[in-house]
């Protein structure tokens, strides 16, 4: 798993709002009917604001 926190601005108050993404990576596993392996990727992202 990777995790980045940045800002991306600030409300009409001036407190900060932060975007937290966090990207997991993986593999599925082989099968006879798809002996190939295959890699796969999720991203979730989140909207923090701070008061």
């Amino acid at each position: 798993m990777i995790k980045a926190t940045y800002q991306v601005g600030v409300d009409i108050l001036g407190f900060p709002i932060y975007v937290e993404h966090y990207v997991y990576r993986g593999e599925s596993p082989t099968s006879k009917l798809n002996p190939a392996k295959s890699f796969w990727v999720s991203v979730v992202e989140k909207f923090i604001k701070q008061h």
